[in-house]
């Protein structure tokens, strides 16, 4: 009996992953890659390869421009991954597919891309998801202003006293841990009074750095559940497809199989903790040998590398890349 082919995982990126020109090598070099801009495009309803091309760090600032331009970018990359292995990715997680995926995960919007390449739903339904995404995060944002800061250096323990203590100290804080995403990286959201006091305590509390991000409002935290309310709302009119792999929940690292666990994902986890970290152990219990990142730069695979022993890791954003990672997964 010929062995087991070599189990593998994917994973998307979320906020954080986006940069002026996201895509465009991609664009110039892959037919597919082109083809899934394209749909993007007559989605989002304006040229969004256009605006990611010309864009400014501030111009990606908007999240309805931002998310939408994420999930772009990401099924781009595995549209020419898949290119390259010369399969249609709506042969994943089957026996025609080449490579041995056996689960998928997206940090945050990133979920998105993830259900996308499990072939829940086409890329075009998905920008225009994503831009309304943004668009219910910005409104939940502007009435109750916040922000988020990332603790390094601390256990997840210590970042959940450190942010008890703060939210103790002000009136209606509403801080609280907002992603786990490795070991000694936590994010905190929360109302700006209290994001300042940690970004100022945080040292003194043992952390090696705190760090506020550069985002417009307190994601994954109780800011946003009037985001949640209307995301679940917008998602009666996707259709959703059962996954053709399993997609990891950013709540609990289950496997999400059925069509409403994630249509309920989709929402809920708006206004909840992404709990990174659990999902790339639950995939570790899966004898997963390697993680493939798709999108924009490497945010994930930074994360990986301090989380996991004996993966290998590979990223895929432009054509090389591609190449290189389809060549060591086929090979194998």
């Amino acid at each position: 009996m010929a062995p087991e082919q070599a189990r593998v995982a994917f994973v998307f990126p979320g906020q954080g992953s986006q940069a002026p020109g996201m895509g465009r090598a991609l664009r110039r070099t892959s037919a597919a890659a082109r083809s899934a801009w394209q749909a993007a495009d007559a989605s989002y309803g304006t040229s969004l390869s256009r605006l990611t091309r010309d864009a400014s760090d501030d111009d990606l600032r908007p999240t309805d421009v931002q998310q939408p331009a994420i999930v772009a970018a990401s099924v781009a990359a595995f549209a020419a991954f898949n290119e390259v292995l010369g399969v249609d990715g709506a042969t994943l997680g089957n026996g025609g597919y080449p490579v041995n995926v056996v689960a998928l995960a997206g940090h945050s919007v990133g979920l998105v891309s993830a259900v996308v390449a499990a072939g829940c739903t086409p890329i075009g339904e998905a920008v225009a998801l994503v831009r309304d995404r943004g668009r219910f995060m910005a409104a939940a944002a502007f009435e109750k202003p916040g922000r988020m800061a990332a603790v390094l250096g601390l256990d997840l323990d210590a970042v959940e006293d450190l942010t008890e203590a703060v939210r103790a100290e002000i009136p209606g804080s509403y801080l609280a841990v907002a992603n786990v995403n490795a070991p000694g990286q936590v994010v905190v959201a929360g109302d700006l009074a209290a994001i300042d006091r940690i970004v100022s305590r945080g040292r003194k509390a043992g952390a090696r750095r705190v760090i506020p991000l550069n985002v417009v409002g307190a994601f994954h935290s109780v800011a946003m559940l009037p985001a949640q309310a209307a995301m679940r709302d917008r998602l009666l009119a996707v259709g959703i497809a059962p996954p053709a792999v399993p997609v990891i929940s950013n709540i609990d690292a289950g496997q999400l199989i059925d069509p409403s666990a994630i249509r309920a994902e989709l929402a809920n986890h708006i206004a909840a903790p992404v709990r990174w970290l659990d999902g790339i152990r639950a995939i570790e219990a899966l004898g997963v040998r390697h993680i493939v990142e798709f999108g924009h730069g490497s945010v994930l695979t930074g994360m990986l590398r301090r989380t996991v022993n004996g993966i290998a890791l590979h990223n895929v954003s432009d054509l090389d890349s591609a190449c290189a990672t389809a060549a060591a997964l086929t090979r194998e």
